[in-house]
């Protein structure tokens, strides 16, 4: 599904390299390590590595193929945050010239509503959200790009789409790869979380981190607690997105109990 031989910039000469140097077959192997890594241990370029980077971090976007991801790189959209910032009638012009004017062939151009949709996904994952759930199923962090992929297969790509479709699917768990069972409950327990008003995927991770299994543990922790407990995983960050106060976490109970969780 998100093996590195269906981008045509990666090909079966670097595929090789980097499966006989690190075992890396597909995308998610590939974001597994930094990038000056698997320079050191395969020999390829940086820069050639940092153009796959590119690539991948593109091809986090729901419904983009690994196709149109290398469309869009050679169209000068080369991430997430970039693609969120353009306009569907520029790429779709973009992407028109490269099929005139160059070697590449797109035997269908994407329609006006494709490209809104990915513009749309690129805006959801780079954007903060702390109410609602239209927060993309790819950015909780036991979800793989393969696990994305898997889930797309049942309209699922937002925690919001989870919800709603997870209780008719049996099972799920057991088509979704290489997610096993254990991380599969974490991911329930992270979007339980985020389904609070002001908790984003960020303060679900800390609270995760600080080992509160789930929802009903922190409403009946003291606030005092909760506070000790997240204090050093914050502590230990490189950069702190939002330092957690007694206020946040008592404003996070409130909402806990008016929503009757």
């Amino acid at each position: 599904m998100n093996d590195l031989s269906q981008f045509e910039s990666v090909g079966f000469e670097y595929s090789k390299r980097l499966r006989n140097a690190l075992k890396i077959k597909n995308v998610d192997d590939f974001l597994k390590y930094p990038i000056e890594f698997i320079h050191e241990k395969s020999g390829i370029e940086i820069k050639r590595l940092e153009q796959f980077s590119d690539l991948f971090d593109l091809y986090q976007i729901p419904n983009l193929t690994a196709r149109e991801t290398e469309l869009l790189y050679y169209a000068n959209i080369n991430s997430v945050e970039e693609l969120s910032h353009r306009q569907s009638i520029r790429i779709y012009y973009k992407l028109k010239n490269i099929d005139e004017e160059t070697y590449f062939i797109i035997l269908q151009l994407p329609t006006f509503a494709q490209i809104d949709e990915w513009i749309y996904f690129a805006k959801m994952l780079t954007k903060r959200i702390k109410f609602g759930l239209n927060i993309p199923i790819i950015l909780f962090p036991m979800v793989s790009i393969r696990n994305a992929i898997e889930l797309k297969n049942y309209k699922i790509f937002t925690a919001n789409d989870f919800i709603q479709k997870e209780p008719n699917i049996p099972k799920i768990w057991r088509h979704l790869g290489n997610m096993k069972k254990k991380e599969y409950k974490k991911l329930k327990r992270m979007i339980d979380f985020v389904k609070i008003a002001g908790v984003d995927i960020y303060l679900a991770k800390i609270f995760q981190a600080a080992k509160i299994k789930d929802v009903k543990e922190f409403r009946n922790l003291e606030a005092e607690t909760i506070l000790e407990m997240v204090k050093p995983i914050q502590n230990q960050e490189t950069s702190c997105i939002e330092e957690i106060l007694i206020d946040t976490i008592k404003e996070i109970k409130k909402n806990i109990l008016e929503d009757e969780f």
